[in-house]
């Protein structure tokens, strides 16, 4: 059973990979030619936008990422709950997402120094819209990422070609979100061909089902809701209370940050539907040591090459964002064990409500350190991310304190759940 566990992940997990890469990497080889192109003003709306899309698309996700693959790994073949936890999933989102939506259309006449972007950040509600359609929670429950890893890739790489190819100054960032909501939007569509296709079309199951859905993902909300406070949090801070140079200097070094991350997110992914079935200490201490190892080797090159790596990929003009990026570094020490120990370890287990505490634990660090920050005046690019740092820290604090117990047992044993 082993051999085909590890060979069932491994699919998924290359397949996550794929998409990972699509959504992460692609937009990290396109930021060079943007942060030319748009100049540091224009990336850091970019960034700014970027993160705002992150924000909400955390809503119109609700945390049905987490809850709702746990529910149908856990229905197996039982096609029609399927069906109807897919149903109630995309009732929430239809809500959430026309709420989301309309503060993001509001915001530009809220805040008067982004007046003058509105259609930009009017555009940038297309990119919600689309990354709610997307059903990468259902395909990653029923183990079958591989139908739709193409369509994924095709969509990241269509908006990297329009960019490109129509993208030609400053006076051109509204194109940057007009082609990333329309691949989005266009990349949903098709994935919901795939699920018609494959039999697990969302059927209405009942405002009290949907209720009873949305109530069970309410705890992983909020904590991806405290997770983006030191990330695109960070960016909605430096946005709001500094300039659009310092959030383009913080960007740049999180770029590295975000990518390294992205290359661990299919191991966690693929990993936490089987560890919910099975529950397979052993296999996962496998992996979290070779994970480890990797992570470790990935820092070193990054802390001996990174300003170099800065001014080559990105330009002179941000070479002085390497201390945002040394800090990230150390932040990426704590994140790497912190995210494997979380949602594959303490959800898979039983206890998501340890990791759920934990995130929520390091996001309240993350704001009181950025009112700290605020109330000192302290709002460049260097100050928010050291916030990350302490957040970062806290969380892994929290989880390696929570989890011990668990490596205790051999998968002979009941686990016991433990409270968070």
């Amino acid at each position: 059973m082993k051999a085909t566990a590890l060979k069932k992940i491994s699919g998924n997990a290359g397949a996550l990979l794929l998409i990972q890469a699509a959504n992460a990497l692609l937009p990290l080889i396109l930021a060079p030619y943007l942060t030319r192109t748009l100049g540091k003003e224009g990336y850091g709306l970019f960034a700014f936008g970027v993160a705002f899309i992150q924000v909400a698309s955390i809503f119109t996700d609700y945390g049905f990422g987490l809850s709702a693959v746990y529910q149908i790994a856990r229905a197996g073949k039982h096609r029609s709950r399927v069906r109807r936890i897919a149903g109630a999933v995309y009732a929430s989102k239809a809500v959430i997402c026309l709420l989301a939506t309309g503060v993001l259309l509001a915001y530009p006449f809220l805040q008067d120094s982004y007046a003058a972007h509105r259609d930009y950040f009017w555009l940038l509600a297309l990119s919600v819209i689309g990354l709610a359609l997307q059903p990468v929670w259902l395909f990653q429950g029923i183990e079958r990422m591989g139908l739709i890893t193409v369509y994924v890739l095709i969509s990241r790489l269509s908006f990297v070609a329009l960019t490109m190819l129509f993208v030609r100054g400053p006076g051109d960032l509204e194109r940057v979100a007009l082609f990333n909501g329309a691949t989005h939007i266009a990349s949903g569509i098709v994935a919901l061909a795939f699920v018609r296709r494959t039999g697990y079309w969302p059927i209405w199951p009942g405002l009290g089902y949907t209720l009873g859905v949305l109530r069970s993902s309410t705890g992983y909300f909020w904590s991806r809701l405290a997770v983006v406070t030191y990330g695109a949090g960070a960016i909605l801070f430096l946005g709001t209370f500094s300039t659009p140079s310092q959030v383009a200097l913080y960007s740049v070094a999180e770029q590295f940050y975000r990518g390294a991350l992205a290359v661990y997110a299919p191991v966690t992914q693929a990993l936490y539907p089987h560890m919910a079935r099975y529950r397979d200490v052993a296999l996962f201490k496998k992996l979290f040591k070779l994970s480890i190892a990797l992570a470790i080797v990935g820092i070193l090159i990054g802390l001996i090459a990174g300003q170099w790596l800065i001014g080559f990929i990105f330009g002179h003009d941000y070479e002085q964002s390497y201390a945002v990026f040394l800090v990230f570094m150390l932040a990426l020490a704590a994140a790497i064990p912190s995210i494997l120990l979380g949602y594959p370890f303490l959800g898979a287990m039983g206890n998501p409500t340890a990791a759920n505490r934990s995130v929520l634990f390091a996001g309240l660090v993350q704001l009181l350190a950025l009112g700290a920050l605020l109330a000192l005046g302290w709002t460049s690019a260097l100050a928010v991310v050291s916030a990350v740092l302490i957040a970062e820290v806290s969380a892994l604090a929290w989880r390696i304190r929570c989890a011990a117990p668990y490596f205790k047992f051999t998968n002979s044993q009941r686990i016991q759940n433990e409270a968070g």
